[in-house]
């Protein structure tokens, strides 16, 4: 028996995206089931091939909804291209579609079975629609990320310097640094100019460092990266957007390996959570409750902090959500 779509979809398409670097596998799914497929570039050619391509099938903006996983940021340009052009677009977390997939005991993994698959969960779950952010988000995740990987540099740098033995090598690696730290001092001022500039992004961040363990430039992570609470029905979606949720791995009745951290979502704003994490499990009495909770059962180091930057990030939800301070007896150490 044919699925039927949600009663809140009257669209006649369902349009799946299996996103990559260089390519986009379609599928598009009619009201009877079939699907249609096709094959374009990544880059706007290849887009305004996928709009004539819809066209020609009769799947119009008004008749179509969109679904494409988040891929590391590849699926940007094609949603806000499909956004301009009035097509309901959704982005889900890949965790998602996978639990889809298990669902339907799905066993072929393709890029075309992929689109085809996209196609039918967007018919049949009809996913939140999409909105791109804002240019004060957009320059704000420009900034933070800009930072955050001169940090990484700064940490290979380093490295490199700690391992040297030649003098003149080490003098070079010591002016790179110096050069590095620089440049983040300068991204820094620039974030935090920005962030008192636009009375949203500033009440965000005021909100978010209210939170023991979150400084002004994880905040600005936070507030960048997460976007507006609104776009999570709850603080668990927040933090699976960032692959923060554990992963379970199990055979039968054996548990054939420990949880792990899933790793599948935002990755700049999961690293954003480490340190501050470190830091909540020492002064911020919810995040402290909780991590002790967890060395009396056994747990082991990293296995608490994961949890900690978890909730960690769930108490930054629940701030940006309510728009209140936070409020540690809000937040036991559970």
């Amino acid at each position: 028996m044919e699925e039927a779509p949600s009663s809140s979809s009257n669209l006649a398409f369902s349009l799946g995206i299996d996103v990559g670097k260089e390519a986009l596998e379609v599928a598009l799914r009619g009201e009877e089931g079939a699907i249609a497929r096709a094959t374009v570039a990544n880059d706007s050619d290849g887009h305004d091939e996928l709009l004539r391509w819809l066209s020609g099938r009769g799947a119009g903006p008004e008749e179509t909804s969109v679904c494409m996983e988040a891929s590391g940021d590849f699926e940007k340009v094609i949603a806000q291209r499909l956004y301009e052009e009035d097509y309901r677009v959704s982005v889900v977390n890949p965790r998602r579609i996978k639990g889809y997939a298990s669902s339907q005991l799905q066993r072929t993994k393709t890029d075309s079975a992929d689109a085809a698959l996209i196609a039918r969960f967007g018919w049949r779950e009809t996913p939140r629609p999409w909105e791109p952010p804002t240019a004060a988000e957009s320059r704000l995740q420009e900034l933070t990320r800009a930072r955050q990987a001169l940090k990484k540099e700064k940490t290979r740098t380093q490295n490199r310097l700690d391992e040297a033995e030649d003098e003149a090598v080490r003098r070079a690696h010591r002016g790179l640094l110096e050069e590095i730290e620089r440049q983040i001092e300068d991204l820094e001022e620039e974030i935090e100019e920005h962030v008192e500039e636009n009375p949203k992004l500033e009440r965000q961040c005021s909100l978010l460092e209210t939170i023991p363990g979150v400084g002004l430039q994880t905040a600005a992570i936070v507030a960048g990266e997460l976007g507006s609470p609104e776009r999570f029905e709850s603080a668990r979606q927040a933090a699976a957007y960032a692959g923060l949720v554990p992963r379970h791995r199990k055979s039968g009745t054996s548990v054939r390996g420990s949880p792990q951290m899933s790793k599948v979502g935002n990755g700049r704003l999961r690293r954003a959570m480490y340190f501050p994490a470190m830091t909540a499990l020492r002064f911020n009495s919810a995040v402290k409750a909780f991590g002790e909770r967890l060395k009396k059962r056994g747990k082991k180091k990293m296995v608490v902090i994961g949890a900690a930057m978890r909730k960690l990030l769930h108490i930054c939800y629940g701030v940006l959500k309510s728009g209140r301070p936070f409020d540690p007896s809000l937040h036991p150490g559970t």
